[in-house]
């Protein structure tokens, strides 16, 4: 099953996230006793504010959780994934950031990666939960460059939830269910 759930700042996204993953682990470890429980960062260490927010990510989670921080290549990571594993990527929106701008991808390179995950969680049978931020709701931004991500960034949102068997929206800690698989 692929979840995707996209929210503003502090809407409430992550830790709803995380609730929704474990939930999904406890299940699964009965019937699959080998599936893992991931947390897949792409954030990078990048300044005080960031490691205090990393830590409390990790404070929230228990130690059932393998916690991989990776800012770009999450394919492979993915590919090792099987039936009964339960992955949660945080986010789509960082990982975006540092692909466009360290690497330079294009959206037909961004759009390829996507695909990939999306492919891998459906071929090999784990669940995958993809969290993003809706920074694109509200006035236009001036600038080529932020158009150019926010045009990305809504690219993405659109192919992620086309994939999903849900889409989820937070607003205020409350989930909005706009495209309802199994709950």
């Amino acid at each position: 099953m692929i979840v995707f759930i996209s929210g503003g700042a502090r809407s409430g996204k992550s830790s709803y996230a995380e609730e929704l993953a474990y939930t999904k682990h406890m299940i699964l470890k009965n019937r699959f006793s080998e599936g893992k429980l991931y947390y897949i960062a792409s954030s990078r260490r990048s300044d005080n504010e960031m490691e205090q927010r990393i830590a409390i990510h990790q404070e929230r989670r228990s130690k059932q959780w393998t916690t991989i921080e990776e800012p770009y290549d999450i394919v492979p990571l993915l590919s090792e994934k099987q039936k009964g594993d339960v992955v949660l990527f945080d986010c789509l929106t960082v990982w975006l950031s540092n692909m466009i701008f360290d690497l330079d991808y294009s959206l037909n390179g961004l759009t390829k990666v996507v695909c990939d995950w999306l492919a891998l969680s459906k071929k090999q049978g784990f669940d995958l939960i993809i969290v993003s931020n809706d920074v694109n709701e509200g006035l236009p931004m001036d600038g080529e460059t932020v158009q150019n991500y926010m045009y990305y960034l809504g690219k993405l949102h659109q192919l992620a939830a086309a994939g999903a068997d849900q889409a989820i929206q937070m607003t205020a800690g409350i989930p909005i269910y706009w495209k309802e698989g199994e709950k």
